[in-house]
């Protein structure tokens, strides 16, 4: 049984699962979606604190769970000097993130669940990977759609050749390029692996983490192409040399269209670029009527991690890349929206998300 503490009892921590809406996107059909509710359905997980700022935090998660024995407390520091936990949740805002991280590790927890984004600097990300590497802690950041049937079918398709070649990606998402951004950088990583370069604008709709547009390049040559803000839903296209995978956060499963050349190419002319094709098949994939919730997917995945000695899916180099590319958006904004290397020399660019 792993003794369990949580820190910030908010929206994503605790209620998430109320908001009905959600279960129309991709990620929140299926409960549980909240920290607290994927701890209570895992028999081998036990809450025994929980930390939050006020008092009616706190007492909202007593009328809501039930759970009086669970102690209390308003200071992560105490809870940590007073509890022996093995599991930490950390659903605070951003700017907190990485002192908790830091010091649950310092403390010995053999494992973390951090929300997204998990800094607001790359040098709090480093000090955050750097204290879990010590302390033997393994790290989540926690980008669910690694855990949902959508993209790991997708990540099947993809690598069994269903449309050739990847050489493109496009990318949708509202709202802004850490908070939520930080998604779609993931799992843009997730289909390409890593970048090497970022050229970004960045729009003037947030004080602190506004949305953007922009170029990602990857190291194996793939462009992928970005709109973080300009009021549509999250969507994902993969487009290789044979096809396209569909990905709409709005309709349920993956959608294929498979393409064939009108003409074959003529190993006489390779000048000849020009490759009329037309639609071949186009190939629909439906998620299974039940499937484990991406929240249960990933606790289920860190508990892993920690008896098999390995990364989780979601790590925290993979939550410190995809933090990356979004801040790479701001030094290229500011740099005069020229692309910039990865990794970023300036460990110390801050962009503070909710």
């Amino acid at each position: 049984m792993y003794r369990v503490g949580i820190v910030g009892l908010g929206r994503k921590a605790l209620t998430i699962d109320d908001e009905a809406h959600l279960r129309w996107l991709t990620n929140y059909e299926l409960p549980p979606t909240t920290h607290v509710s994927a701890y209570l359905a895992n028999p081998k997980t036990q809450i025994v604190a929980v930390c939050a700022k006020t008092r009616e935090s706190i007492e909202r998660f007593y009328q809501r769970t039930g759970l009086r024995e669970v102690r209390c407390y308003t200071d992560f520091r105490e809870m940590f000097a007073n509890e022996k936990l093995d599991i930490v949740s950390v659903c605070t805002h951003t700017d907190m993130k990485a002192q908790i991280v830091i010091a649950a590790a310092e403390a010995g927890v053999k494992g973390i669940i951090c929300e997204k984004a998990m800094a607001t600097s790359l040098e709090e990300a480093d000090a955050m990977i750097a204290a879990c590497e010590k302390s033997g802690t393994k790290l989540l950041v926690n980008h669910p759609r690694r855990y949902h049937p959508t993209y790991q079918r997708a990540k099947s398709l993809l690598e069994s050749g269903a449309i050739g070649d990847l050489v493109r990606v496009h990318g949708t998402m509202w709202t802004w390029l850490l908070h939520n951004g930080t998604h779609l950088w993931d799992i843009m990583r997730y289909f390409t692996g890593d970048a090497d370069w970022v050229c970004g604008w960045v729009r003037d709709d947030h004080p602190t983490d506004p949305g953007g547009y922009g170029i990602v390049h990857f190291r194996n040559d793939v462009f992928a192409f970005a709109d973080v803000g300009g009021g549509q839903g999250f969507s994902l296209e993969l487009h290789g040399l044979n096809g396209v995978i569909r990905i709409d956060t709005f309709h349920d499963g993956v959608q294929v269209e498979v393409y064939a050349d009108v003409y074959p190419p003529d190993p006489q002319r390779p000048a000849y670029q020009f490759r009329p094709r037309y639609l071949l098949r186009r190939e629909y994939y439906p998620n299974p009527p039940r499937f484990t919730p991406p929240m249960q997917a990933a606790l289920q995945d860190l508990i892993d991690a920690i008896e098999q000695d390995r990364q989780p899916i979601s790590s925290g180099y993979d939550g410190r890349a995809a933090l990356e590319i979004g801040i790479a958006f701001h030094a290229s904004h500011r740099a005069g929206n020229i692309p910039v290397s990865l990794p970023l020399q300036d460990r110390q660019l801050r962009v503070v998300s909710r």
